[in-house]
Parts: structure tokens; sequence; C-alpha cells
């Protein structure tokens, strides 16, 4: 067993890998994670007792990140390369076959030590200890490239202005390219700034953006040269793994409320630039 020292923000890369590990386990699982279910095993961490009983959630949202990657792939070929921010313990890599593009893992420093230290290094895969705000990262994406950047978990930690400050030079650094992150309802990240705990021993971060369902497309097109694909609540793309929720997200003041989102965007080939 490895004993891992994390806390805050980045101790939440454990929570969707907790998750993962117990999708993959299903005999109707979504995804095939076994690199997941190694590390739940291999590190020494109550589990349990920080995020309770496991939630098919996270194993929605990698299978959507999953097929809208490899979508991308087969459509933009050896132009491709990837941008995954705040990428934590996440195994995408590892799940597509470790494809042969260009993969740039962005994090904070502690928590790309930890994802040196448990999975293998892939053989395209450059590490950069960055907050994804930085936008030193970006000058890391290769001359000629179109990245596909994904920010799973990632976005609501900021404030909204960074969140938009953030898609606006996206946009205006990468035509083309698209991007696919997940965002909270306002009433769960205002739970979060007044200490929401999820089990009696572990409190969430504060999660400062929260926007509804109903609010992202228009808040996606405002951003200069970025537009939305789709946008849709995480029980839309398999209802039969998220039970009640699938029903409850069909009684709109609900979803607008207290669905969290799933968004696929692209930069438009015309973007302005720098």
């Amino acid at each position: 067993m490895m004993k891992i020292e994390l806390d805050g923000v980045p101790e939440t890369m454990l929570w969707p890998l907790w998750n993962r590990a117990y999708e993959t386990r299903r005999h109707d699982a979504l995804i095939e994670d076994p690199l997941a279910v190694k590390l739940v095993d291999k590190i020494d961490y109550d589990f349990p007792a920080s995020f309770g009983k496991p939630s098919r959630a996270h194993g929605v949202r990698a299978r959507v990140g999953d097929d809208l990657l490899r979508d991308f792939l087969s459509r933009f070929g050896e132009r491709a390369c990837v941008v995954a921010l705040g990428e934590g313990l996440e195994t995408q890599y590892w799940r597509l076959g470790e494809p042969d593009v260009h993969w740039l893992s962005v994090d904070l420093e502690e928590s790309i030590d930890v994802r040196s230290r448990l999975l293998p290094a892939g053989k395209t895969q450059r590490h950069c200890s960055l907050s994804a705000l930085d936008e030193a990262w970006m000058d890391l994406v290769p001359e000629g490239k179109v990245p596909f950047i994904s920010a799973m978990g990632l976005l609501m930690y900021f404030r909204e202005q960074e969140v938009v400050e953030l898609l606006t030079a996206i946009a205006r650094r990468f035509p083309e390219a698209e991007l696919f992150f997940d965002a909270i309802p306002p009433a769960f990240s205002k739970k979060t700034l007044r200490g929401h705990k999820i089990t009696k021993t572990y409190q969430a971060p504060a999660m400062p953006w929260g926007i509804s369902v109903e609010h992202l497309p228009s808040f996606i097109e405002e951003i200069p040269g970025l537009n939305a694909v789709e946008v849709q609540d995480y029980a839309a793309p398999f209802p039969f793994a998220m039970g009640i929720y699938s029903l409850l997200a069909k009684i709109k003041p609900i979803r607008r409320a207290l669905a969290p989102s799933l968004v696929h965007a692209s930069v438009s080939a015309k973007a302005h630039n720098p």
C-alpha cells in the first residue's frame, strides 16, 4: 500500500478515481478502467469514509469524454493533440489505448508529483506543473497541432471571471480546438461555500463557479470564437445508469436548480488571433 498526503483541491483527484474503479467492477460498466481499480487497491486511503457510497456519475463523465476524444482523434488525425487540465489521477490515456498523440497533462505541482509516482509514464505524455489559469501551458502545445482540451472536475474550483478569462484565452489561441468540461449548479456551489460535508469525515473544497445547465449555452456563446456543440445534464447520455436522477432531470425546475452539466464546445476555425 502507498501512503499519499493530499488535501484541498488536489485531494479531490481521489474521488473520481474511486468512482471509476467502482464503475469498472460493475457487470454493466460504461468504461473499462483497470488502472483505476489497481490504484484504489494500491493507495492507502479510506475512500468510503471520505466519499461515501460510490456513484456512477464519474463513470458517465469518463465515458462521454472518451467517446468525444476518440471521435476528435479520428477526425483530426496527425493534426491532433490532447491537453488535460487538472488531470489528477485520470487514466483516459490508457483507456484509449495509449494513442500516438502529444498528450500534455497540466496540474498543480503536488498533483503532478502524485501522478508521476502512481501512473506509468506514457510514451507520448508530458507533465506540466502549472495552474490551468497560467497561460504558460499554452506555449507547450506544439505548433500546427489542434488540441482537444479537457477540464474534467476542474472549472468549478475557479471564480466565474477566471473561467471566462481561461476560455477566452483558449478560443483566442487555438482555432478548431475542442473542449470538454463539466459544471455544477449554483445551489451546490453555494453549499460548498458554506462548508459542505460529503461524509462525516470529508468536507468538499469551495467551488465558487456554479451555473445551471440552461444558462450554459448562452454563457459559452458569449466567449468570442467559442461555440456550444452540446450541453447536457449528467443523466442524459446514459439514463439507465443514473436511476432516479434521470427521472428528476425531466422536471425542469429541478433540472435547472440541481443538475450538473457536461459540456462539449468548439473554437471557430476563424477565431481571432492575439
